[in-house]
């Protein structure tokens, strides 16, 4: 049986706030709403467009007792490109990124015996420490999902083989 998918709504609420108040920064507030399908109760939402959740897939409304399908997918399941983003999340990305952009525009833009090399390798190595931080969490998350999947595989129960 194929649940049917969350409904899912964009919402930009600050942008006409935004352009009412000339404050630039307004217009970019925005998040995601995840809802069931049947009677439409919001149960997630979310800052990052398309952000990869590690879970089972199926969910039971808290309103309406319905199932259906959330989005969240087991780490097997998931493509490389998905993997890799459960990794490195766009927040991180963009720490890591700032830091490394300050490092070698330093290195451009400052005189040559103020600055060498070691601080933009310094400006990386800090700006992924967000990251290497977050990994030993990331890796639990990834560990308990490859569990529920190989207790459960998707699929039919008459498909699934138990042990």
């Amino acid at each position: 049986m194929k649940l049917p998918s969350a409904d899912k709504s964009d919402n930009n609420d600050f942008a006409l706030l935004a352009l009412a108040t000339r404050g630039p920064f307004l217009g970019f507030i925005r998040w995601t709403s995840y809802s069931c399908p049947h009677c439409h109760h919001v149960f997630r939402r979310d800052f990052w467009p398309n952000n990869v959740r590690l879970g089972r897939g199926e969910r039971t409304c808290h309103n309406c007792g319905k199932p259906f399908d959330d989005g969240s997918r087991e780490w097997p399941e998931l493509s490389l490109t998905r993997k890799i983003r459960v990794f490195f999340p766009p927040l991180l990305v963009g720490i890591w990124g700032g830091f490394t952009l300050a490092g070698i525009l330093s290195f451009f833009l400052a005189p040559r015996d103020e600055h060498s090399l070691g601080i933009v390798i310094f400006a990386f190595l800090f700006g992924l420490m967000p990251v290497i931080f977050t990994c030993p969490i990331r890796l639990i998350w990834i560990s308990r999902s490859k569990n529920r999947y190989e207790i459960a595989p998707p699929g039919p129960p008459e498909s699934r083989v138990s042990s």
